[in-house]
């Protein structure tokens, strides 16, 4: 860390600086409930204990806040711009690999149990390898991580596409394949969210987060709808050489990135400064509940995704063709979400909102679960969208203004690491789905969601306080 003597921030434009920098890296939780005479003491006291780091960079005139409208970030930021093309391309990219791969797994070998452990083994890896990648992100370049992420994911899919056009391709091939990629996704994904907060100022967060949820959403409809009509011409080796040339240009925005540097150069042992990362969201309450947050909608909630196909079929009675429209439904209501979300310039009560929404998700989809109609089938899941879209994008915000960069991606690898709970929900739900019922099963996941909810609301005050 580079030190600057404290008289450097004498004067009045630097001394707000330098504290807007304080409440970034300080310890004390600002927003929460900590009464604001101590928390002034506290810093007081931070301040004289610490040596202060360089202060962020500062925003240029033209990139004042409120200004740039719904796109500010993308308009604003030109390293923001090329991080968020460079996502919406590798997620493009794995909605093909995924949709291209069970396609192929299904005509190799004709069984749906090989489907779902492909599927499977794609997940797994952000349950083996996020917390690992959090303490590796933390040491290393973030920009150079992230080319070496989208090369390995280029050369997997390169490979794939070569084995199946020669004819080549087996299932094992196609398992180990799926688990490579999900590696590189996993580490992928968490650097790509620490180098946020380096390309946008604190201000622009909330607008640059919502931008890149609605991203990652409108790859779930452009994905799949890409990667079907590939395969219909082309067959399965068509459409993974159509995903390694995504993959090629998103590589290519991500290659003129600045560099990062390490906020502090890390001296512990791996596993030491692992256990630190993992301290230090344990030791702040805020911090558990905003993981809590993430986790109990993920097992208990979104693994109705996995069971639409059952909806479709069984209940709804609208075959594969209004399987697609239910997918679409889902993933216009998660982009005009993460929009909605964009469009705001601030959201004052983040942590009621953030409370308040997952709370309503969970009853939203209750109904979803017993609706026999496919108009209010179709309007619950475009709500449910929306609600599970507006709460991830505030809960990710959330996360990045109550941590430092120093400890920014081992934070992040933990919260990746949720990512990968809803395979593990997904299990139990249809395990109980073949004994009471799908409906039942969906509902009692949903209704569980939001009693978890209003207790995390009552045991962990100060998320109702977050700003």
């Amino acid at each position: 860390m580079i030190i600057r003597p404290c008289d450097r921030y004498d004067h009045t434009a630097e001394a707000r600086q330098a504290i807007r920098l304080l409440r970034r890296c300080s310890p004390v939780c600002y927003g929460s409930s900590l009464p604001r005479t101590a928390a002034r003491r506290l810093e007081a006291g931070w301040m004289a204990r610490q040596r202060l780091a360089p202060p962020d960079p500062v925003t240029p005139a033209s990139a004042r806040p409120g200004e740039g409208g719904l796109f500010a970030a993308l308009i604003l930021y030109r390293d923001y711009r090329l991080l968020w093309l460079s996502s919406v391309l590798t997620q493009i990219a794995q909605w093909m690999l995924q949709v291209s791969l069970g396609w192929l797994m299904l005509e190799l070998t004709n069984s749906p149990f090989w489907v779902g452990l492909n599927g499977f083994a794609s997940g797994l890896p952000f349950l083996l390898v996020s917390i690992p990648a959090g303490a590796l992100i933390d040491r290393l370049d973030r920009r150079r991580l992230l080319v070496a992420c989208q090369a390995s994911a280029l050369a997997i899919g390169l490979t794939l596409a070569v084995l199946t056009a020669l004819g080549l391709a087996r299932p094992w091939h196609l398992l180990l394949g799926a688990f490579l990629n999900g590696a590189a996704l996993a580490v992928n994904n968490a650097t790509r969210q620490t180098l946020v907060p380096t390309f946008v100022p604190r201000e622009g967060l909330q607008n640059a987060i919502a931008l890149l949820s609605a991203g990652m959403n409108v790859t779930r409809i452009v994905g799949p709808s890409l990667a079907g009509p590939l395969i219909a011409a082309l067959g399965s080796s068509g459409a993974l050489f159509a995903q390694v040339g995504c993959l090629a240009i998103a590589l290519v925005n991500t290659v003129q990135l600045p560099s990062t540097r390490v906020a502090a150069p890390v001296r512990l042992p791996f596993l030491r400064n692992l256990a630190e990362g993992i301290d230090y969201v344990r030791r702040s309450s805020v911090l558990v509940g905003l993981m809590l947050l993430a986790t109990i909608p993920t097992i208990l909630v979104f693994p109705y995704i996995q069971l639409l196909p059952v909806y479709a079929r069984d209940i709804l009675d609208v075959g594969a063709g209004g399987l697609g429209l239910l997918y679409t439904a889902g993933g216009l209501g998660a982009l005009t979400g993460s929009l909605l979300v964009a469009g705001f310039r601030q959201i004052e009560r983040k942590g009621r909102f953030i409370l308040t929404t997952t709370f309503i998700y969970g009853l939203v989809i209750i109904v979803f679960a017993y609706s026999t109609w496919v108009p209010l089938s179709l309007v619950m899941l475009v709500c449910g969208g929306l609600l599970g879209s507006a709460y991830m994008s505030i809960n990710n915000t959330l996360l990045h203004l109550n941590v430092s960069d120093e400890v920014r991606g081992r934070v992040m690898g933990i919260y990746m690491l949720t990512w990968g709970f809803m395979p593990l929900g997904a299990l139990p739900m249809g395990f109980l789905g073949d004994r009471i019922g799908v409906p039942h099963a969906v509902a009692l996941g949903a209704a569980l969601s939001s009693l978890a909810i209003l207790a995390l609301a009552a045991r962990i005050p100060a998320l109702r306080a977050l700003r």
